[in-house]
């Protein structure tokens, strides 16, 4: 190893001066380092990976939309294929976009779940199971989750107790599909309906400050 003492580096095997000031090197003992520290090679980021998912999903719903309009329909699995693809997507952003905070993530994954599988009901002639048994199971599995989440990660009440508010008012809508009549077997709804009123209940009386502190986090008061 040789040493430009003028320079202060350290010169990887044998040169007759240094590479900066031509002056004299000096001998020294040590590793063969190199002089200068090795880049690493960049890392994809996060916005080229979601250009690269966009472009993916584009390419996708053009091959597949062109298919559909030259073929009139032709081909059924299409359709479906298109929403999984969009889901998919939505997917990959709201996953990158909500990563620091886990519970909002499962809430975002069930509302799309709620929302696309009450639309694949209606687009195969509707057969009720999304209103009569997917949502309201969805929406009981959703509370128990989140309170799981939070519990492993050591979350606060205050953190998370309005993820719960908003899964009682989703689980409260499901009203409007009993009274509408879509939902012809109304006892899961009711069931997820009076699980939620039952938990709110609890939290109002026995943490009411948690849920207070939080209101007012979420609205600058």
């Amino acid at each position: 190893m040789q040493v430009c003492n003028k320079c202060n580096i350290r010169i990887r095997g044998r040169k007759e001066c240094c590479p900066l000031c031509q002056g004299k090197l000096n001998e020294t003992e040590g590793d063969e380092n190199l002089a200068f520290p090795i880049l690493e090679k960049r890392k994809i980021t996060s916005i080229t990976f979601l250009k690269v998912c966009t472009f993916i999903s584009l390419v996708a719903l053009i091959v597949f939309g062109t298919v559909n309009i030259m073929t009139d329909g032709a081909f059924p699995f299409i359709g479906p294929v298109i929403l999984g693809v969009i889901v998919a997507w939505i997917d990959i952003v709201a996953t990158m976009y909500l990563r620091n905070n886990i519970i909002k993530v499962i809430t975002f994954e069930v509302v799309v779940a709620i929302v696309v599988d009450l639309y694949v009901d209606l687009r195969t002639g509707f057969y009720g199971w999304s209103v009569n048994w997917m949502i309201p199971m969805t929406l009981i599995g959703l509370a128990i989750a989140t309170i799981i989440t939070a519990t492993i990660m050591g979350l606060r009440l205050d953190e998370y107790i309005l993820y719960i508010v908003f899964d009682f008012v989703m689980a409260l809508l499901q009203i409007i599909c009993i009274r509408n009549g879509m939902n012809t077997l109304p006892w899961p709804a009711a069931s997820s309906i009076m699980f939620y009123l039952i938990l709110i209940a609890a939290l109002v009386i026995f943490r009411f400050r948690d849920l207070k502190n939080a209101s007012e986090k979420m609205f600058n008061i």
